[in-house]
């Protein structure tokens, strides 16, 4: 090759260089200090994505002590429907409280947390109990509610409430620790007070029955847990339930007045 022809083919090796340097800076992603990246949408928006679990911290316990495990159960209570008796047992001086789940579930002057009189306790459908001098919220306690429940068996009755919590909007972090054929326990981020929370749920059904017609819950904070468990193990442990024996006809008022009067005309 001569001297020129080197030359050139120099040049045309530097000029392809240049322009493939070019293409290249061209071809890179913008600096993020440019704008803020947008987020990518779905391909299919309904199928549901389970957010991340939330690091942030819980907010401080409050300052009671703790519930012991070995407490007795010498109180005993019934709670009844249509459906089922039952009798259960409860702690020493613990005072019993309205639960108003629904409208039905109260007299008109009553509301959740409104201590409730020993001589309506029997009466009600749903009780909640827990030592008098605890605040109201961000302790331990045990309730207790009899089930209108006609035909849903003890075990569905546990996937029925696991799925109730997770998808409630008042609970963040839900966490489930052990379920069997008639219990469940789980934890979770209560999403007004940021408390971290435990709840263990049991259901009951009469023996030779498989409708579960009463439900017992025990809830607490971490340092309740131990308590909660044994709790939890001694109310099963003294529950009994019956079917309740079927109400007696009334007689009429009218005796069989009616039929002499219509024998007689």
């Amino acid at each position: 090759m001569s001297r020129r022809g080197l030359l050139v083919a120099l040049l045309c090796g530097v000029l392809g260089l240049g322009l493939g340097m070019i293409a290249a800076y061209a071809a890179q992603p913008t600096s993020a200090t440019e704008g803020a990246a947008d987020p990518i949408s779905a391909v299919s928006p309904s199928v549901p994505i389970d957010p991340s679990p939330s690091t942030s911290p819980y907010h401080p316990d409050i300052r009671y002590p703790p519930l012991r495990p070995g407490l007795p159960l010498p109180v005993v209570h019934t709670i009844s429907n249509d459906l089922a008796r039952w009798t259960y047992h409860v702690p020493l001086d613990w005072q019993a409280y309205w639960v108003c789940s629904t409208p039905s579930s109260c007299p008109p002057d009553a509301f959740t947390d409104k201590p409730m009189a020993t001589k309506v306790v029997d009466r009600a459908q749903e009780v909640r109990f827990r030592p008098p001098d605890e605040p109201k919220s961000g302790g331990y306690s045990l309730r207790v509610r009899v089930l209108d429940n006609t035909f849903v068996d003890v075990h569905q009755i546990v996937g029925t409430k696991i799925i109730g919590f997770r998808d409630s909007p008042e609970v963040a972090d839900f966490n489930v620790i052990h379920r069997d054929n008639r219990s469940v326990y789980f934890e979770y981020r209560d999403a007004a007070s940021n408390l971290h929370r435990y709840n263990f749920f049991q259901w009951f059904a009469v023996p030779d029955q498989t409708n579960a017609t009463l439900e017992m819950s025990v809830s607490g904070r971490a340092r309740d847990v131990p308590g909660l468990k044994a709790l939890f193990n001694r109310f099963a442990d003294n529950v009994m339930g019956t079917v309740p024996p079927p109400p007696k006809k009334q007689k009429s008022p009218h005796g069989n007045q009616g039929q002499g009067k219509q024998g007689n005309s």
